[in-house]
């Protein structure tokens, strides 16, 4: 079965990335899933692509904010700026909006965009530990040669998937991974996503293809 990512929302009709309206759009689209973006600053977890400007806090909707439909969708978390200084306090703010909004853990992908595995893999341990039970974690590859070291990380279990640039990946690097492992991004056309689909991966960010 493919499970289709609103990437940063379902966007139509002027409305911005990340944003509310755009996450309702997704569900009202008959989306299963949400790919968003936040930034931990000053306690909270804030919505958007680009580093948030202090102004900005103050307009843009928090992690908490987002999960307003509750267990009704997945979601595919990238986390942009988690680190070995802050990592303990984001996760108890990230465990707290969790349980506010009664979210199943099955439900999240929890993907920090780290590219530096050797911090990855303490982040991971971080999360894993924290939450003391089986979670979704998503390293990152964004180019060819980080994709040995991000299946590495699979085969040794501190890594669950890998969202990976969809432009990555074809049948000679699917040969090292389970292909439902990959989380593929950001696939536009449908006809890509019924080829990737038949080599095996099922899970897709796309911000223009039509449920």
């Amino acid at each position: 079965m493919i499970k289709l990512f609103a990437h940063r929302g379902f966007v139509e009709n002027n409305m911005k990335q990340n944003s509310i309206a755009s996450l309702n759009n997704a569900s009202t689209k008959g989306f299963g899933g949400v790919e968003f973006d936040i930034w931990w600053i000053d306690g909270e977890f804030f919505v958007k692509h680009d580093k948030p400007t202090e102004k900005e806090q103050f307009l843009l909707p928090r992690l908490q904010d987002y999960l307003v439909h509750k267990n009704k969708l997945e979601y595919w978390i990238d986390f942009k700026n988690l680190d070995e200084k802050n990592i303990d306090n984001a996760l108890k703010k990230l465990k707290e909006d969790l349980i506010l909004k009664e979210i199943d853990l099955n439900k999240v992908f929890f993907a920090p965009y780290i590219t530096d595995y050797s911090l990855a893999s303490k982040i991971s341990l971080k999360f894993r530990n924290f939450f003391s039970q089986k979670i979704n974690f998503v390293g990152v590859c964004d180019k060819h040669k980080q994709c040995r070291e991000a299946v590495d990380m699979v085969d040794i279990g501190l890594v669950d998937f890998i969202s990976i640039d969809h432009a990555l990946i074809n049948k000679d690097f699917l040969k090292k991974i389970q292909p439902s492992k990959l989380l593929a991004w950001t696939v536009n056309d449908a006809n890509e996503i019924n080829d990737l689909y038949l080599l095996g991966v099922d899970k897709f960010a796309t911000d223009k293809v039509l449920i």
